[in-house]
């Protein structure tokens, strides 16, 4: 009897316990929010934590921009306190991609008297919207060919043009085995990725006359091709090809200076926004555009000097390594 409702007892203790343990675990939660639910490049938008507490707390400490992927940047965020018990935070976001965006699990440490808690955030998707959407029937489709008559002189032509080779063949081809076969070494002249950079941005400024058409896409366009073909050249990486995001991510698996690829970064977004988001910038903003692109070729100066200096030194030991007396194109003795 008495075993029995001892057993009893252990039971409603235990019941108990779990209600309150599982009340106070669902007292401390946080909910995100986000106000669109599809994006194009360029869009911004507000992802909103929102945390709920069971007792009074001194601080919170929210993610920082670190915590958010490389394909959004953080333009703003504004904290606000809804109650002792509660408290929020609305980061304003804007979004360089074109693919789906994955915001991860972020924490959320609370710190109170007694101890500190950490918060987890559930992951949130949001969709990429193309420009021309799913479906849309406003885009006709193209034409048949016309079908032209079959005209004959092409042949004609063709025909005549190869009696009067074959007769130029036959003509001097005795000629030809009677003078010796000497070829004339052609060495190409040395690639230096800088100096290319430095020519590029020297003639964009010159030729591109921006104050005058106002061409802000060429503009912007022949700057970031400058820089892309600077890192396809040295670095050997297919910048050229490659989204603005594959490339900033290149630049990071590759160890490209820091402030390199932070300027980079700079310049690609604002090409984006004029090229993509039809952004119309200022004529001073694109001329900060430019010094930007001048600070980057400085800094590679001085950053990537030995790069050069070994495509110098293959390029020496390819054409020269053998001496006068030797052909550089077919290492023969000449």
């Amino acid at each position: 009897m008495k075993k029995n409702l001892l057993n009893r007892c252990a039971s409603l203790l235990f019941l108990a316990l779990s209600i309150l343990f599982t009340g106070h675990i669902q007292a401390q939660s946080v909910r995100t929010q986000v106000d669109k639910d599809s994006l194009q490049i360029g869009d911004t938008f507000n992802y909103s934590l929102i945390i709920q507490l069971d007792e009074e707390y001194q601080s919170v400490q929210f993610p920082d921009t670190n915590s958010f992927p490389s394909s959004v940047e953080v333009l703003n965020r504004k904290q606000f306190k809804l109650s002792e018990f509660s408290d929020s935070l609305v980061y304003e976001l804007q979004y360089f991609e074109n693919e789906d965006l994955r915001l991860p699990s972020m924490s959320v440490t609370v710190f109170s008297e007694p101890d500190t808690t950490t918060l987890s955030t559930d992951p949130v998707t949001i969709y990429f919207k193309p420009i021309v959407a799913e479906g849309d029937t406003t885009l006709k489709p193209m034409k048949p060919n016309y079908g032209f008559p079959r005209s004959w002189w092409p042949w004609i032509l063709g025909l005549a043009a190869l009696a009067a080779f074959l007769i130029w063949w036959f003509k001097y081809r005795e000629q030809s085995k009677d003078e010796p076969d000497i070829q004339e070494a052609v060495i190409p002249d040395f690639y230096d990725p800088i100096k290319e950079l430095e020519k590029d941005l020297i003639r964009i400024k010159n030729e591109t006359k921006v104050e005058q058409t106002k061409d802000f896409k060429l503009f912007y366009s022949q700057i970031g091709d400058a820089i892309r073909t600077y890192f396809e050249e040295l670095y050997k990486i297919p910048a050229l090809e490659s989204t603005s995001g594959e490339l900033i991510r290149y630049l990071d698996a590759y160890g490209v200076d820091d402030v390199l690829a932070d300027k980079t970064r700079n310049i690609l977004r604002r090409a984006d926004l004029v090229k993509f988001a039809k952004f119309t910038p200022t004529l001073e903003d694109a001329w900060n555009t430019y010094e930007e692109a001048m600070e980057f070729l400085e800094r590679a100066k001085l950053t990537d000097a030995s790069r050069i200096g070994r495509l110098k030194a293959e390029y020496d030991a390819r054409y020269f390594s053998s001496g006068k007396d030797e052909d550089p194109i077919n290492g023969e003795g000449i």
